[in-house]
């Protein structure tokens, strides 16, 4: 089973804010990410300027309660890794059970060209689109995004460090991309459609260089779409702690978007269906909770450190595989949903179905694992 993606691991929590270790996705810490940086200073001054994201805080709110549909568009093909291809039906399903939104990756980095004007084909556009329709058409906020864009997170000399000489040039293909994105979604309404810049930046991809995107692509962007919502993660892996670091725009519409898959040791354990002999369970225990708790309250803390005036919340993934047992996968997820919904977080679920071990929807039977449905959305 190819994996859905290289996660953060261990490092989540606050580990962006001194030397890393990366993964390699189950688990396992192999290396060191390098978070060289020119600037190591926090993007914001001491008084940082407050921004009204009334706009932000509304779109929030709509996309509430969400699922990822991953393993999808940002395999290596829309029905390689077992998830795909997306059905109609299946919007349906998510649409009957309660959810909100539905956060699609999208995977452009296989479907442009590689040299200037970076042109996508204009059939993968249209198979987006399409699905785009089918979520906006069931009520629920889609969520698209550039999303394993490994010609820029791979690009990387020896010890893992980013290969400034091809900076530029990966750059302007992914503000190529999203000017392309941008022009070609623009008739979506507002309200049912959010752009997410880029997920997971790491590798190839260092701290400089994703906030050169964000800067380069905020302009392009709202060109064509003045009142979209845009989300945007942080190095490395959407950490919430590398918030610190990053230069968002002064812009209310738009939404922080943290991954949470903590405590790694528990929820990624044995990701791709290979559940170690020896597993972990998380038993709900007090101190369990109140580490979630801190966690979630360190995310409020930072974002109205550097970005006050009330900076909306998306955890744009979080999820568990099975190996520790349904119960306690119920049990964190009870706990995380609990936690949001107090302090007026939206979420994203991964995943739907085929993901790694983190699904809820059987694509086979066409039935849902009801215990952690329940606990998601009751």
């Amino acid at each position: 089973m190819i994996k859905k993606h290289a996660k953060i691991l261990l490092f989540m929590s606050f580990a962006a804010l001194m030397g890393c270790s990366q993964s390699d996705g189950k688990g396992n810490i192999v290396g060191p990410i390098n978070t060289s940086s020119s600037s190591q200073e926090p993007v914001s001054s001491s008084s940082p300027i407050v921004i009204d994201y009334s706009l932000g805080q509304a779109m929030n709110a709509r996309i509430g309660r969400g699922i990822n549909m991953g393993n999808t568009f940002d395999a290596t093909c829309e029905s390689c890794w077992g998830a795909g291809p997306i059905e109609l039906y299946q919007i349906e399903e998510i649409a009957s059970k309660g959810f909100n939104s539905i956060r699609l990756p999208v995977r452009w980095d296989r479907d442009a060209e590689k040299a200037a004007p970076y042109t996508i084909d204009p059939v993968y556009l249209a198979r987006v689109k399409e699905v785009v329709g089918w979520i906006n058409a069931n009520n629920l906020v889609a969520i698209i995004n550039i999303h394993h864009h490994e010609s820029f997170r791979g690009d990387t000399l020896a010890g893992g460090v980013p290969n400034p000489v091809n900076e530029n040039m990966h750059i302007e293909r992914i503000v190529a991309i999203w000017q392309q994105i941008a022009a070609y979604f623009a008739d979506v309404d507002n309200k049912m459609l959010a752009f997410e810049i880029l997920n997971e930046p790491v590798f190839g991809i260092s701290r400089e260089s994703h906030n050169k995107i964000i800067a380069q692509t905020h302009p392009i962007i709202r060109a064509t779409n003045p009142g979209r919502t845009l989300m945007y993660g942080s190095y490395p892996w959407n950490s919430y702690s590398g918030l610190t670091y990053t230069q968002l725009p002064a812009d209310g519409n738009i939404i922080f978007t943290p991954h949470y898959y903590q405590p790694a040791s528990y929820a990624l354990q044995g990701e791709n269906y290979q559940c170690p002999e020896d597993t972990i369970l998380w038993e709900g225990i007090s101190a369990e909770k109140q580490k979630m708790k801190e966690d979630f309250d360190k995310i409020i803390s930072l974002a109205n450190q550097h970005y006050p005036g009330g900076l909306p919340i998306n955890i744009g993934e979080f999820g568990a595989t099975a190996c520790g047992g349904i119960s306690s996968r119920v049990r964190w997820t009870k706990h995380f949903v609990s936690l949001a919904a107090e302090r007026g977080f939206s979420w994203n679920y991964w995943g739907f179905a085929n993901v790694g071990g983190y699904e809820i929807f059987d694509k086979t039977t066409k039935t849902w694992e009801t215990q952690t449905l329940d606990a998601l959305l009751k």
